[in-house]
């Protein structure tokens, strides 16, 4: 049903094939602006084409011509020059639901790195629940929107995503349906 999905500023183009338009996008994660052309939109996302594709990440606010507001979106794959796009839904009550989650105050060392284990960083889980947790550490604006979390209790790192950040904090989902292998990255010895 489409009466469930959200609004998007983009319904004068829907199931059009052929309709595109300009657009300015703004990804959350490096604040990097880019101009682009969206075409395919349906209800539940469209095509993004831009040179400057490889300058986006995965959250981002896409702003329709004459628009005064940002369309929020995820990046699913990139191709050459363009991205496979789904509109967000429900993003404020996920948000509110998942801040309802029981949290409980702990002190966990933990290493926070790129999936690729390049970049490393060693912080504190401060808090944490089922599917999030707080953790402090300096210099997570380094860090891509998705890492490894790897603490010395368990057996393999776990894969989460940032919800928000700043230089020294950060609130964590923790996407325990991710394992390596489907994050495009072989076992890893180097972290541990």
């Amino acid at each position: 049903m489409t009466t469930d999905l959200p609004p998007h500023g983009f319904s004068h183009l829907q199931d059009q094939p052929d309709a595109q338009e300009d657009v300015l996008v703004v990804d959350f994660d490096t604040l990097s602006v880019i101009d682009g052309v969206v075409s395919n939109v349906s209800a539940w996302g469209c095509r993004l084409t831009s040179s400057q594709i490889g300058e986006v990440y995965k959250s981002i606010g896409i702003r329709p011509n004459g628009c005064s507001k940002l369309t929020k979106a995820h990046v699913t794959s990139v191709k050459g020059e363009d991205a496979a796009v789904l509109f967000s839904k429900h993003e404020e009550k996920t948000l509110t639901d998942k801040r309802r989650e029981k949290r409980n105050n702990v002190s966990i060392a933990v290493k926070i790195s790129d999936l690729d284990g390049i970049t490393e960083i060693s912080g504190m889980i401060v808090d944490a629940g089922n599917n999030g947790c707080r953790i402090t550490a300096k210099g997570l604006s380094a860090l891509p929107n998705e890492v490894l979390l790897t603490m010395k209790n368990f057996d393999k790192p776990v894969v989460a995503e940032f919800a928000w950040r700043n230089d020294t904090s950060a609130g964590m989902r923790l996407l325990w349906d991710r394992t390596l292998e489907t994050s495009g990255v072989e076992e890893m010895g180097a972290i541990g």
